[in-house]
């Protein structure tokens, strides 16, 4: 056998263990889409069980992603946020995203998102840091 030879049946025979147990799938949805912890709309990422969040603060408004295991996009059936213990004010659905309108400023967000199946998403989140003038 030559020497590339044993190395390809090394490599190979090093692999399999992995891909044998799945440890070179994703997690529940069997794919490695789940791996994917890059945030596609700028804003920051987190993981809420096997649900996907991205939050994304502009000047105004807040705006939050909400995909599965596998970065497919969710429709909550309702969502709400309160600023630092204030009042709780809905996230509207709006295309393919949920929207709230933010404070000029505020310390913290607690967030209750509602799926169709499966217990709510609760998560308490400091400000971004993107404030309105003045």
């Amino acid at each position: 056998m030559t020497r590339i030879g044993a190395l390809v049946a090394g490599a190979i025979l090093f692999a399999l263990p992995f891909v044998q147990s799945g440890l070179g799938d994703g997690h529940a949805d069997g794919g490695a889409s789940h791996m994917d912890h890059a945030a596609h709309h700028g804003g920051s990422l987190l993981m809420l069980g096997n649900h996907h969040l991205e939050v994304v603060e502009g000047m105004h408004t807040l705006e939050l992603y909400v995909s599965d295991a596998g970065r497919r996009p969710l429709r909550p059936d309702a969502a709400t946020v309160v600023f630092d213990g204030g009042e709780q004010q809905s996230l509207e659905w709006s295309g393919y995203r949920l929207v709230a309108r933010k404070p000029a400023h505020y310390e913290w967000a607690d967030y209750r998102i509602t799926l169709p199946d499966g217990p709510p998403l609760s998560i308490r989140l400091p400000a971004r840091g993107v404030t309105m003038p003045g």
